[in-house]
């Protein structure tokens, strides 16, 4: 007798990664399919056994009138053994089936007539097990994948980036932004076992809300990166979704114990001619159990992850040892300052001593299989990290060289508290749901080691070489009040019912956010002492004080938050055995808690008021997705729907904290007599009249609003897509991604009125007469189109085992480059700009051109029962675009009169784009520039003819027309198993070497960009008579503004992990 799986040739044999419709941001895995014979005939009520290996957990249906069983909120992993029984036909049992996270996994099964009492037995297949698995615009990574992740930090990213779609841009600090599909990694989405734990209010680079990853890498069981998973429960990003699933115990006790360890002597020093001295050393223990409570009814897991870096020492006297000395400020000095400091106020400056950097998580989990029809997981997550930040105190009274103490520096914290709860419930064959509910807490702390209830303090030291050199000691300005805590609480109820060959789903969400955000800076003041003499006698010669007109910093606290809810209705419809359609619609809208106060001088200024806020608005998403099994080999597929969310709360949190109403500055120069105690009033260390002063005022500060045709932004996705298996046992994939964004959030500055036109058209602004008005607007604008190719194979050899993914992307994106920050004041003025008022699309800074990727294992047992397994992942990509643009310090372009605008401070973070001229008789460049002199312009039209600048002659630049160079890395991970205490327990070592290219050649990956704002400012000019009069040249090297990564070298991890 022939049995065979129908349309699961690609489904099963080669892996689930032609799968059915994706799931949404769930814990769980499902199986659906049919049962029929070869003729075609329906068979219904077979009997359909699924059952969990490892925990015994069983499910149990039957194939409806059409055929169609379904099988919904399984455990992600396996292996599964999958039983299809009845009378008239052969049993099957599929064994060795590995379910991933956010996938269907579809089983068509074509019987014959029964014949004989034997089953049927199906094995899964290599690639299955393992564990990775790309559908174009989706990647699973198993156990065994994410194990085979070179990873020194033990990254969620380093494993996301593996996705086609994905890529991953390294801070000069060394954070690590996710993009997916080009767009701004804000925009991004991060669950773990169903809960959003990304960075939604949007302070940290890497998207986490913590300082590194928010769980043990050792507690995912399945990780998965979705870039358009039109299923409509997804939502809360624009770019794309990164879901985990943490382990679970099983029906067998199950742990481990790890260690891991780098060092400066495990790193390089050197790429091309650039040096790099490093001084640190980090170690991990990790540490994980499992196992039952109850045999086949209760389990548990616990992970453990301790994490500690001993970092060097950036800044110091010279003496301290540490990496940067400043000559001209010595031991002596700090000696001197610490006692006057101790004597006249009572406090200790600090030292010049660095504490570890601690990282520790927790997370714990219960599964109850309540009964064979209703499942229970119960998840707590407790993650506590730190680094200290060395500052030189922001002390804007002090310039040229300044040296913070510790003091001046602050420990960066975070927390994150966790309590999930899950039930599965089966109420029929037909008819399941899901309920979850979960409280999270997020504390972000950013304490002055010494306490922030002092002022800063700078001393002028000496003068040498026209250098000013002082000490700064007592807290950051920007650290005076800085306190953020979030909570969020979130219910989701989800039921799906199975009738004929459709698959109804419903749902209702809602998530209630509350944010208690303190920034007050400088509240407690910035002095300025001219000598360690007038530091003595507490004798200042200048004093900036910012606070709210009460003196008390808590009146700037914004407390606030919004309540977001969701509606959706979705049908799965198998039209055929071959064809499969998703339609459906999600209605989301938000309500607002909390009030902004109103500042009466913005409404008269501008005819409305500043207090507008989110409530009330909504959004419909609807979304279409199919799968076409066109052939056994050939599966085409394909969707469009609209996505909303991702923008971070903070853009929000600006209009309350920045109202204009209650903040004003009260400054003093001259001479200036600094109390010794602080006010018995107000607990300050300010002067009673400044105190008086500030009281007295009656504000009108700087506005940051929400503009009154504000809207939540969406991006529409379009996909289409195959996927083609060869003779030679080759799956090959294209997928093309269209993206359109509607609503694009950007600022402009409400208070900038046109007053003319620039020679090459762009407007002129007046700004003055007014505090800064940030107000953010929405406008429909921006566009990325993405293409991926990728190829997939495994082999078995006598050599050993192989399997290789490799894939090309090919991403054209435009956006208007607002966003990349927390404040509105760098989201309006960081990045080079056409026009910096008015949004207008340009290659984004997040546009990856050329993306290549290779992930290669090879694994063999060199010694019988003990594998050795070595692991590649390469990337070569194009680098970082980046923008020409006028040089505006103190020298604004687009605003009246030139010279220090109203605006000077956010043009001079990054310019408007540089107008090119063709040569002296360009009609737009003036014959005055650089007074006249002849020689200076030959050699400005000279650097023109002699770099990227020719390309734009005769116009404007584009905005971030260039690339910085191309880079190319390749990470290696070797593994290889040992002998442990038992036959069944494993012990393995592991090597990780990441850019290991330059460990082979000092002279290979290099990671070389142009400096964050991508900007290359190349020459100041001023308007005069319709012309650009250009003048002050920037130097080659100026202009270029380049920065060698420390990524550009090599780094070695060694690691052990006993699994028993």
């Amino acid at each position: 007798m022939n049995t065979k799986l129908s349309k699961i040739a690609i489904a099963t044999a080669l892996t689930i990664g032609l799968s059915t419709a994706v799931m949404a941001n769930t814990t769980t895995s499902s199986i659906r399919g049919n049962v029929a014979t070869e003729s075609g005939t329906i068979l219904s009520d077979a009997t359909v056994t699924i059952t969990h290996t490892p925990s015994g957990t069983v499910s149990t249906t039957t194939t409806n009138a059409n055929g169609v069983f379904s099988a919904r909120s399984l455990r992600v992993g396996g292996p599964y053994s999958i039983k299809i029984s009845g009378s008239g036909f052969q049993d099957v049992q599929v064994d060795g089936v590995y379910l991933s996270l956010d996938q269907t996994f579809s089983l068509p099964v074509t019987v014959e007539d029964q014949s004989s009492d034997e089953v049927i037995t199906v094995i899964g297949s290599r690639q299955q097990l393992a564990g990775f698995t790309n559908e174009g615009l989706s990647t699973s990574l198993g156990l065994q994948a994410l194990q085979e992740v070179t990873s020194i930090d033990r990254d969620i990213t380093d494993a996301a980036q593996l996705d086609p779609f994905a890529a991953v841009n390294v801070q000069s600090g060394g954070a690590k932004e996710l993009v997916i599909a080009g767009a701004n990694n804000r925009f991004n989405s991060l669950t773990i076992d169903g809960v959003a734990l990304n960075d939604r209010f949007g302070l940290n680079a890497n998207g986490y809300p913590s300082q590194r990853s928010p769980i043990s890498y050792d507690a995912i069981e399945s990780l998965s990166i979705q870039t358009a998973p039109f299923d409509v429960v997804y939502n809360g990003f624009t770019g794309g979704t990164i879901n985990a699933v943490t382990k679970s115990g099983t029906n067998e006790f199950k742990g481990s114990v790890g260690y891991y360890n780098t060092d400066d002597s495990l790193i390089g020093d050197k790429n091309g001619e650039d040096e790099f001295d490093f001084t640190f050393e980090e170690e991990t223990f990790v540490a994980t159990l499992g196992g039952p409570i109850i045999e086949d009814k209760l389990f548990f897991f616990v992970a453990y992850d301790k994490y500690e870096e001993v970092a060097p020492l950036f800044n110091g006297p010279a003496g301290s040892g540490a990496l940067n000395t400043r000559d001209d400020i010595t031991l002596n000095d700090v000696a001197q300052v610490r006692q006057v400091v101790s004597d006249v106020w009572g406090f200790d400056i600090g030292d010049f001593n660095k504490t570890p950097a601690e990282d520790e998580k927790l997370l714990a989990n219960i599964d109850w299989n309540i009964n064979d029809n209703h499942r229970a997981k119960f998840t707590y997550i407790n993650t506590e990290g730190n680094t200290i930040r060395e500052q030189n105190g922001n002390n804007f009274l002090a310039s040229d060289n300044i040296l913070g103490a510790s003091s001046a520096w602050y420990d960066r914290s975070e927390k994150v508290e966790s309590f999930i709860a899950h039930v599965f419930s089966d109420w029929s064959e037909d008819f399941s749901t899901e309920f979850k509910i979960a409280s999270t807490e997020q504390a972000t702390g950013q304490n002055s080691l010494n306490g922030a209830e002092f002022p800063s303090m700078a001393v002028f030291l000496r003068e040498v070489d026209g250098d000013e050199n002082y000490l700064v000691i007592g807290p950051d300005r920007f650290r005076h009040g800085n306190e953020l805590d979030q909570e969020f609480f979130q219910i989701k109820f989800v039921a799906e019912y199975v009738m004929g060959d459709h698959l109804f789903k419903v749902g209702y969400e809602r998530e209630e956010v509350d944010v208690d955000n303190l920034f007050a800076q400088n509240s407690e003041g910035s002095y300025v002492f001219d000598s360690i003499a007038d530091l003595q006698a507490a004798t200042a010669s200048g004093l900036l004080y910012n606070n709210a007109i009460t003196n008390d910093e808590n009146d700037l606290r914004a407390i606030w938050g919004y309540n977001y809810n969701s509606l959706y209705l979705q049908d799965s419809w198998n039209v055929s055995a071959d064809f499969i359609l998703n339609y459906g619609v999600r209605y989301d809208w938000y309500e607002s808690e909390g009030q902004i106060r109103e500042n009466q001088n913005f409404v008269d200024r501008y005819g409305y008021s500043n207090t507008n806020d989110i409530d009330g608005l909504s959004v419909v998403l609807p979304r279409v997705s199919f799968k076409w099994f066109a052939a056994d080999n050939l599966t085409v597929r394909g969707g469009i729907g609209k996505f909303s969310g991702g923008s971070p709360g903070v853009w929000i949190s600006n209009s309350y904290s920045n109202d204009g109403v209650i903040s004003d500055s009260s400054n003093a120069f001259g001479s200036i007599a600094v109390p010794t105690t602080p006010d018995p009033a107000t607990g300050q260390y300010i002067p009673a009249d400044v105190l008086a002063a500030l009281a007295n005022e009656a504000p009108d500060g700087s506005v940051n609003a929400l503009s009154p045709d504000f809207q939540i932004p969406t991006t529409t996705k379009v996909s289409l897509g195959m996927a083609y298996e060869t003779e030679g046992e080759w799956l090959l994939s294209a997928d093309l991604l269209y993206n359109r964004l509607d609503n694009a959030t950007y600022w402009f500055d409400q208070r900038c009125r046109t007053v003319g036109q620039s020679p090459d058209s762009r407007f002129l602004y007046d700004c003055s007469g007014a505090p800064e008005a940030l107000v953010v607007g929405s406008v429909d604008d921006g566009a990325s189109t993405l293409i991926a190719f990728s190829a997939s194979k495994d082999w078995e050899t006598d050599y050993g085992n192989f399997d290789l993914f490799t894939s090309y992307t090919h991403s054209t994106v435009k956006d208007i480059g607002y966003g990349t920050s927390s404040t509105a004041t760098s989201n309006y003025s960081d990045f080079a700009a056409y026009d910096r008022q008015r949004p207008r699309s340009g290659t984004s800074s997040f546009e990856v051109e050329h993306l290549l990727k290779m992930r290669f294992n090879w694994r063999k047992e060199l010694v019988d029962g003990y594998e050795t397994k070595v692991s590649v992942f390469a990337t070569r990509r194009t680098g970082q675009p980046y923008s020409y643009t006028f040089s505006e310090n103190n020298n604004c372009i687009l605003d009246i009169g030139g010279g220090r605008c109203a605006r000077e401070s956010r043009n001079d973070d990054a310019g408007h784009l540089l107008y090119v001229p063709t040569g002296p008789n360009d009609p737009l460049f003036s014959l005055a520039s650089f007074g006249g002199d002849a020689a200076a312009q030959d050699a400005f039209f000279d650097y023109i003819e002699n770099s990227e600048l020719a390309q734009y002659r005769g116009r404007i630049a584009d905005r971030n027309g260039d690339n910085s160079a191309w880079s190319t890395i390749f990470d290696i991970r070797i593994s290889q198993e040992l002998p442990a205490f038992n036959d069944d327990h494993r012990f393995r070592i592991f090597l990780d070497i990441e850019n290991f290219g330059n460990l082979l050649n000092d002279d290979w990956g290099r990671i070389e960009r142009t400096r964050y704002e991508y900007e290359r400012d190349v020459v100041s000019a001023a308007i005069n008579n319709g012309q650009y009069e250009y003048f002050n040249l920037n130097s080659e090297g100026s202009i270029n503004n380049l920065e060698v990564l420390s990524q550009s070298v090599w780094q070695v991890q060694f690691g052990f992990k006993y699994d028993y």
